[in-house]
């Protein structure tokens, strides 16, 4: 039974049931012992009637012959009565000494013994045979006739069919009437249940459908009663809720987004050691390692470094840190707990972060700082050297000194030319030179720029050829910081290369790019060292750079002005076979 309609309607049909039942039940037994009391009294009145009347009026051989008083019985109430001796035997009227009738109900025998007794219902027979309910009463009488006393039971019955037969009626209409009050309450609470149930099964269809995540349905309130405050109740709980779940839904996926798109990796492991969840930076960092991404919790923690023991035991709020040395990655991993509401352990959090780029700068800044040092110190102590060697005595030797002081003078300008780099990188690298930037045609630059070089190749006797550079070509630049970069490779190429020897400048021109390609013809660059030579104070032949005045921040210095007028530069080479050096300037917006 899953209906409550169902069920309230079987309540309430069995509550009038009982109630109507048990009612009418009542009402029936009530009715009939009054009536039966109402017949008793009649009969008794009967009694006394006729001790009075008749027992105290005759001898005993007249009471046989008596007037009519035992012609049948009183006619309104269909009365019986007759005299018995003391034995319960009759012996008046007549009509009932001679019958075949045996009376020996519980009245008579009551009277047998001396006490007035009643019987109700007692099946028995008429004068005519026919069997019948009686209610009848006997009553003990003695009678003083002369000396003698005389005993003798006086006993009185009525016909109760009458009686029965109207309790069998009324009993029909009662339960005539519990059917029809049944059936009208069937009728009403029908009705009456909807007004009750409808709300309810509103609700349990609206919050079926918040179960299923819909949450624009709306109960309507009908009324202001204990339903009508449910419903505002249960409305306003889904709006809450549907506001919780977006805010939690929306905090989720930022928290998604946060964990999903940062650069560092964060893995969670349960307490049992299985990982439950990793964001894409973790499953990159670790495709570059010897980390596996299904590797348990102590293998990974012993593989990064951590003893997983002290992680075990790790109170919450406290992190750890380990240092991973792969082959492509340097990893700084950070362990750290995490516990429920209750202060329970319910996992641990790991976090890993890329530093290979830190801990390369570090090395190169390392090493820079040790270039530098040995950079300044090699012509210092040159000339301290030639310094001292003067001061004790080889300045008096013209020739000599005249020497050492050349060499003094080399290497000032040695280092001169060395802290003047230094500081142009330190400007650049500062950020706080802006650039002038004007439109500058790059052709005629170029060929200013070419011209002033080629004093540097005549020293060798080498040749700098160009393509057709009568195009005007538009940028958007510092014309003082394009001429350097231009002459610093033009430089370098007449430096490295043997005399005798030619040095080609041509020009590209593209839907959205110039490239200058500077082509010499020196001993070329090794593949592997190819990659670096843009990196300060990297030399591919340290002791014939030096050799020839270099400080090693040339093509450095390259780099950081093309990068900060959005350019590029790159070279091609093969060793044995001459350099090609490339410079890509962005088109001027108005020249394409």
């Amino acid at each position: 039974m899953k209906s409550i309609k169902l069920k309230l309607m079987i309540l309430y049909a069995a509550v009038v049931f009982v109630v109507m039942a048990a009612s009418g039940t009542f009402m029936l037994w009530d009715m009939r012992n009054m009536e039966i009391q109402r017949t008793q009294h009649q009969l008794r009145a009967h009694i006394d009637r006729i001790n009075q009347q008749i027992l105290q009026s005759y001898e005993l051989n007249e009471l046989i012959d008596a007037p009519s008083w035992a012609g049948h019985g009183d006619t309104e109430y269909d009365i019986q009565a007759m005299i018995m001796n003391e034995m319960g035997i009759p012996i008046a009227p007549s009509v009932f000494v001679v019958g075949t009738q045996r009376f020996n109900c519980q009245a008579l025998i009551s009277a047998i013994y001396g006490e007035e007794g009643t019987s109700v219902g007692r099946i028995g027979t008429d004068l005519q045979g026919i069997e019948r309910r009686w209610i009848a009463v006997a009553t003990p009488v003695t009678r003083t006739f002369g000396n003698n006393t005389e005993h003798f039971i006086l006993y009185a019955r009525v016909n109760a069919q009458f009686m029965y037969e109207n309790l069998s009626m009324l009993a029909l209409a009662l339960i005539i009437m519990i059917m029809i009050a049944l059936v009208l309450t069937l009728v009403f609470w029908f009705f009456l249940a909807n007004t009750h149930i409808n709300p309810i099964v509103t609700l349990t269809h609206h919050t079926k459908a918040i179960a299923e995540g819909d949450f624009s349905r709306e109960i309507v309130i009908k009324s202001k009663d204990e339903l009508g405050q449910l419903a505002y109740n249960f409305n306003h709980m889904a709006r809450e809720l549907q506001a919780n779940l977006i805010s939690m839904a929306s905090e989720k996926n930022k928290q998604e987004a946060i964990l999903q798109n940062t650069s560092h990796g964060v893995l969670a492991y349960d307490t049992n050691g299985n990982l439950i969840h990793a964001n894409n930076a973790s499953v990159e960092l670790m495709s570059g390692t010897d980390i596996q991404d299904d590797t348990n919790l102590r293998e990974l923690l012993e593989t990064l470094g951590f003893d997983p023991e002290e992680i075990y035991e790790l109170p919450p709020g406290e992190i750890r840190e380990a240092i991973y040395d792969g082959e492509n990655y340097i990893l700084l991993a950070c362990a750290t707990t995490y516990t429920s509401e209750a202060n329970k352990l319910e996992g641990f959090i790991l976090v890993l972060q890329d530093i290979t780029r830190q801990a390369k700068l570090e090395n190169m800044r390392k090493e820079f700082v040790a270039n530098v040092s040995h950079e300044l110190k090699t012509p210092l102590t040159s000339i301290q050297a030639y310094t001292e060697t003067l001061m004790e005595g080889a300045m008096d030797d013209p020739e000599t000194a005249t020497k050492f002081l050349k060499v003094i003078n080399d290497e000032t300008q040695r280092m001169t030319l060395l802290i003047t780099d230094l500081l142009e990188l330190s400007r650049i690298d500062s950020k706080n030179l802006a650039l002038e930037m004007d439109v500058i045609d790059l052709t005629a630059l170029l060929r200013r720029t070419i011209h002033q070089s080629q004093f540097l190749a005549d020293q060798k006797n080498q040749k700098i050829t160009t393509d057709s550079l009568d195009e005007s070509c538009f940028i958007e630049a510092n014309a003082a910081r394009i001429t350097q970069v231009v002459s610093n490779i033009l430089s370098n190429s007449i430096k490295y290369s043997p005399e005798n020897t030619k040095i080609h400048v041509s020009m590209e021109i593209t839907e959205k790019f110039y490239r200058i390609f500077i082509q010499d013809q020196g001993m070329g660059i090794p593949q592997e060292s190819l990659a670096r030579i843009f990196e300060r104070f990297y030399r591919v032949d340290k002791a014939r750079a030096r050799a020839m005045g270099g400080t090693g921040l040339g093509l450095a210095i390259v780099k950081e002005i093309m990068e900060e007028h959005g350019g590029r530069v790159y070279a091609s080479s093969q060793f044995g076979e001459g350099t090609t050096m490339v410079l890509r300037f962005n088109r001027y917006e108005d020249d394409i």
